[in-house]
């Protein structure tokens, strides 16, 4: 039987889709096997899926003080961004060099995340294997501003847009290099120079795992590039709620979540002073998710509720609004969810994931997270929440990104991809 490695390399956010889309695989009858950081291996074998680990706890890294650094204070200054992610990935680079050796022979076909492409491109020349690239968020330069993540002029169809990808991306191979580097000196060959990354990166098969609803394919867009919808893994149909949380919803009027999922944290406490603060000059019930920032508060008011974690598909669709930081999975679940979001902005894809939440009218004006304050989170909580056209928007796009079959999709262009 065919097996399918998938490499996920990354937070939470960043597996979750790929659980999805191995089950997927799995259903259609491929042997599939995940891999992904230590710390996600009684998920995965939860789910069905053989584990392959990187013998890294990505969720311990980010709570470091670099983790802390790159994610909690890059906002705002994508040099310094940049600056920290390079210092993460030398931080892993050799460690994900000996993971990906020890994984290649185990697999028929490889299916890499953005963060792997040059050495999975790498080890396929070199085994002789197909790779196919699993995106969730578009990467690929285009004129277009709505399907350019980092484009100049978002609201426009420019060659600028076009050529700034092509720069970031340059950028990018930098920060990016050292795994690379460190695989192909362990099969003794030179460095990956910027050609290669960029050929890597360009011109791999690609699944692009969001609905064409919400970013809508470009002309120029090479036919390598498939746009299938949204890879969600739903909450078993048996899931129940905590007591407290499920008393907690029965109490009152549907609450507003605000949780910023894998994004560490170094002030929590006044993180969560802050959002209690917003909520109560609204009068609107919360829901605040402690995530990896750690976030707490004591005393709590009894108007909102600290949750450790609920599937965020069981829960969104209760909220009245939903406050995140816009990472491209939990953007979409509160997308599939048809209820108005505000995205908070730390790093990477996430100021255009709040681009296109506005854009598309189902959600507030997103905020990067330095310019957070009581005062900016509670005018958009009114705004979500007492906005009836937006209100209708977001039940409307909800409900047209539920009726995709994006898992379906992907399964089917991968064997006309092979």
């Amino acid at each position: 039987m065919t097996r399918i490695l998938i490499v996920a390399f990354g937070s939470r956010g960043d597996v979750q889709p790929m659980i999805a889309l191995g089950k997927g695989f799995r259903r259609a009858g491929y042997e599939v096997s995940l891999a992904a950081g230590i710390n996600n291996k009684s998920w995965v074998e939860r789910e069905g899926l053989d584990f392959e680990p990187f013998h890294i706890d990505i969720e311990a890294s980010m709570q470091t003080d670099l983790g802390k650094e790159w994610l909690g204070n890059s906002s705002g200054n994508p040099m310094k961004e940049l600056q920290n992610m390079k210092r993460m990935t030398l931080a892993h680079g050799n460690h994900v060099a000996d993971s990906l050796m020890r994984m290649a022979d185990q697999a028929d076909i490889y299916m890499s995340s953005f963060l792997t492409i040059e050495p999975m491109t790498t080890l396929a020349r070199i085994h002789h294997k197909p790779h196919v690239v699993a995106l969730l968020s578009p990467i690929a330069p285009s004129r277009s501003g709505a399907a350019g993540m980092q484009a100049l002029l978002p609201d426009m169809v420019s060659i600028i847009n076009y050529w700034w990808g092509y720069a970031i991306e340059s950028m990018l191979y930098g920060v990016l290099k050292p795994p690379s580097d460190a695989l192909r000196q362990r099969l003794k060959l030179p460095p990956a120079t910027r050609e290669d990354f960029l050929q890597a990166v360009n011109q791999t098969p690609t699944l692009f795992g969001v609905s064409p609803l919400v970013v809508p394919t470009p002309l120029d867009w090479g036919a390598h590039i498939r746009t299938t919808g949204y890879w969600f893994n739903t909450a078993p149909a048996d899931y129940a709620p905590s007591p407290a949380l499920q008393a907690f919803l029965d109490a009152g009027d549907p609450p507003v979540y605000i949780g910023f999922g894998s994004m560490s944290n170094r002030d929590p406490k006044g993180t969560t002073r802050l959002m209690i603060d917003a909520l109560r000059s609204t009068g609107k019930r919360g829901i605040i998710h402690s995530g990896w920032a750690g976030l707490h508060a004591e005393d709590l008011p009894p108007e909102v509720f600290l949750l450790d974690y609920a599937p965020h598909d069981w829960l969104f669709p209760r909220m009245a609004a939903v406050v995140h930081h816009g990472g491209a999975g939990t953007t979409a679940a509160a997308l599939r969810a048809g209820v108005p979001s505000l995205i908070v902005s730390h790093m990477g894809d996430q100021p255009y994931w709040g681009r296109r939440v506005r854009a598309l009218g189902v959600g507030a004006m997103p905020l990067p997270r330095h310019l957070l304050n009581a005062d900016r989170l509670a005018a958009a909580i009114r705004e979500m929440t007492t906005d009836r056209d937006m209100q209708a928007r977001a039940a409307a796009l909800g409900e047209r990104i539920r009726a995709e079959d994006g898992i379906g999709n992907a399964v089917q262009g991968l064997k006309e991809m092979l």
